[in-house]
Formats: C-alpha cells, sequence, structure tokens
C-alpha cells in the first residue's frame, strides 16, 4: 500500500510540468549573462590590442617625418600622444629607438634610445642580434623602432580575461634622411 501511493506520487512529480519555465530561467540566465559578459571583455581586449597598435604606428610614422634632431619634450609629447590616441587614464610606457645595419659584421646597431615609463632602455647587446624581430636592412640603413606598453584590465572578470599588458613593436624607415636624431646630428650616442 504505501508503495503503491509513493509511486503515484513520484508519476505525479513526473507529469507536473508547471513552474518548468521558471526553473530553466533560474539555471540558464546566470550562464547567459557570464557568456555575454565574457564576449564583451574579449571584444573589448582586442578591440584595445587595435587602438594600442595604431597609436604606436602613429608615433612611429610621425618620428620617420623628422628632420630635425628630437629632445625630451618631443618624446614626452610622443607618449601624452599616444595616451590620447588610445583614451588611456594611465600613462603609457614608451621606448623610442633608432637602429642601424651593419652589414660587415652582419648585425644591428643602436644609435640611440629613450624611454618614458617603466620600460628599461635598450642597449647595443640586446638588438645586436634582433634578426628574427626586425627586417632585412642594407648596410648603414635606420629605423626608427616605438615600443609601448599599457596595463589592460577588461571590465568584467569573469575568468576568461585577466589582467595583463597589451605591448606594441612598431618601426619605420626614416621618410626625409638618412636618420632620426637624438639632441644633435653626428656621431650616434
Amino acid at each position: 500500500m504505501i508503495w503503491s501511493y509513493i509511486k503515484s506520487r513520484l508519476a505525479a512529480f513526473r507529469e507536473e510540468t508547471g513552474g518548468t519555465v521558471s526553473i530553466e530561467f533560474v539555471i540558464m540566465a546566470p550562464i547567459i549573462f557570464w557568456a555575454y559578459a565574457s564576449m564583451f571583455s574579449w571584444f573589448d581586449a582586442y578591440r584595445q590590442v587595435g587602438v594600442h597598435e595604431k597609436a604606436a604606428f602613429t608615433i612611429a610614422d610621425m618620428i620617420s617625418r623628422e628632420t630635425e634632431p628630437l629632445d625630451d619634450a618631443y618624446i614626452d609629447s610622443a607618449r601624452d600622444l599616444s595616451a590620447f590616441l588610445t583614451r588611456s587614464s594611465e600613462k603609457i610606457d614608451l621606448r623610442v629607438s633608432v637602429i642601424s645595419y651593419k652589414a660587415k659584421k652582419d648585425e644591428y646597431g643602436l644609435d640611440w634610445s629613450e624611454k618614458r615609463g617603466n620600460i628599461t632602455k635598450l642597449r647595443n647587446s640586446d638588438v645586436k642580434n634582433w634578426h628574427d624581430k626586425l627586417p632585412g636592412l642594407v648596410d648603414g640603413e635606420r629605423l626608427v623602432l616605438v615600443e609601448t606598453k599599457m596595463e589592460y584590465t577588461p571590465p568584467f572578470l569573469y575568468g576568461l580575461v585577466r589582467e595583463n599588458s597589451i605591448r606594441t613593436f612598431v618601426f619605420a624607415r626614416p621618410r626625409f634622411g638618412p636618420q632620426v636624431c637624438y639632441n644633435s646630428c653626428g656621431k650616434p650616442s
């Protein structure tokens, strides 16, 4: 008797469909919200990387067109311009370097390097064997290298994207002269 009662109650529970939509909503709503927030965070991260690279290309192109020696104020302004172009409330780390190629030794040499922010200055030993990072150059040819770094925090932190830095590595050849100088032209510093 008791088993038949339990069996009939279980059958009635199985056949009952009232409240199914509410239960499905309670289960699915957090999953859908999490997926939407994650997609938004991923999209924003890719957008920010694109904006950051475009700003670095702009700075590299701007410097490559200079015919007069650059100074500290110019590099400071380039950093400010980069922050403006990326709409960053934080300061962006910027390193501008001019690198030349020596065909006799088949190595790159550093003419000069200036930095702003929390990034190290390049040394000649750093760029010496950058054959895999830099394009092929002819003997004595130079290029302007602009590197930037910015810490990025996504709008939603749901385990898919965490805080990390966006880095760029952009180079351009000098356009109107054989080199871009810092403080004075002549012997590279």
